[in-house]
């Protein structure tokens, strides 16, 4: 805790802190746009937590019930359990399967002696409680035929979580290298330059939407699709691949749509902080006999830090809310964490469990927000 005594410390004394008439004036720009926002955002967060607290229905004339936090338990709740892997012969992964009784049945086959007799001995409203896991995830250990398995009182909301992430992780991962390179090449002198500069935004300025609806076109699971079409003239594949079925390649189906409508987005960002690098740099390094690729490393690079820190914050708080991909290509038993929150709350009609959903989403993406601010780079220049 001795850094944030010392930065608060810094914050109100220092020469950069609120001490100082740089600060000042900075503070006095910033308090009427800041108060704006707290009144504008502070009473709906207020009433999404503490709606979070009761069971709250849509359409019910049942008054809501006070809860505690029996919603963010069964969202949170889960237990880690070894289980004996059915190998799937078509993948050589474990075989997954789904359902309360055979949640109950590897329970029972899994546990230790010692646990098999707290189960016998448990009230019936415990052990009620106790089965009412269903399986979320399942990983094989180092290959072979045991498995570490995931079980959650709302698997859903686990995968949710999961897939939230690693669409996040792999998209915003893809979307920078191609960002850069797109913003590399229209960065240099060619004639047409103009014109793809304009291209390249196409992609972007298109509606996610509509843009799911085009790939998803395009990625029918026949032969009318012409991904299908491609993959088996190149010889790539024997049959129609099912690009968005739950067997299929669908998260990298649902990236490549994200990267290629949003990767622009980050190419511009990336330009920009290309363009305010002096040239001179980069002809005294020429000079010194630096090539293109140690200019890149040396120069470029560390002087679009704080650019690519900008890009990396607005994509991945995007991509940790996105929701049109998914509602457009994918059915509800794959959801982002949006699209769940979307379903409790549109189709289930539970107001008070799918706030709850809306708190955890706010308090990951303050988590991420944080994280990058203080761990990627956000320089100050003084």
């Amino acid at each position: 805790m001795q850094w944030l005594a010392n930065s608060i410390d810094e914050f109100f004394s220092g020469e950069e802190g609120l001490g100082s008439r740089n600060a000042r004036f900075a503070w006095s720009l910033l308090v009427p746009t800041l108060a704006i926002l707290i009144l504008v955002a502070a009473r709906p967060l207020e009433q999404t937590f503490i709606s979070s607290l009761t069971d709250d229905e849509f359409g019910t004339t049942r008054p809501a019930r006070w809860v505690g936090l029996e919603n963010y338990q069964k969202l949170l709740s889960v237990r880690f359990v070894t289980v004996e892997c059915q190998i799937d012969e078509d993948t050589g992964e474990c075989a997954r399967t789904t359902g309360v009784q055979e949640t109950i049945q590897w329970q029972r086959s899994d546990f230790e002696e010692e646990e098999r007799q707290k189960f016998r001995e448990m009230p019936s409203e415990e052990r009620e409680d106790y089965v009412r896991y269903e399986p979320a995830y399942t990983w094989q250990l180092f290959g072979g035929e045991t498995g570490l398995r995931v079980l959650a009182k709302d698997p859903i909301f686990i995968e949710s979580f999961g897939n939230t992430i690693q669409f996040t992780f792999v998209s915003v991962l893809f979307e920078l290298i191609l960002g850069m390179i797109i913003a590399l090449v229209v960065n240099s002198n060619f004639s047409g330059r103009g014109i793809m500069r304009t291209a390249m935004l196409v992609p972007w300025s298109i509606p996610t939407v509509v843009a799911a609806v085009l790939w998803q076109v395009m990625m029918r699971p026949d032969n009318t699709g012409i991904f299908n079409v491609l993959v088996q003239d190149l010889g790539l594949a024997d049959s129609p691949v099912q690009w968005l079925t739950a067997t299929g390649p669908w998260m990298y189906s649902i990236i490549a749509v994200d990267v290629w409508k949003t990767a622009p987005f980050m190419a511009l960002l990336i330009l920009a902080g290309l363009q305010v690098i002096p040239k001179d740099i980069y002809e005294a390094a020429e000079v010194d006999g630096a090539g293109r690729i140690r200019q890149f490393f040396s120069i470029t690079l560390p002087l679009l830090r704080p650019t690519i820190a900008v890009a990396l914050i607005f994509r991945t708080l995007d991509a940790l809310r996105a929701f049109d991909v998914f509602q457009v290509l994918l059915d509800p038993t794959r959801p982002s964490m949006a699209y769940y929150n979307y379903d409790r709350l549109v189709l289930g009609r539970l107001d008070g469990f799918s706030s709850a959903v809306g708190v955890l989403i706010f308090i990951m993406i303050l988590i991420f927000t944080v994280i990058y601010v203080r761990f990627v780079g956000i320089e100050q220049e003084g």
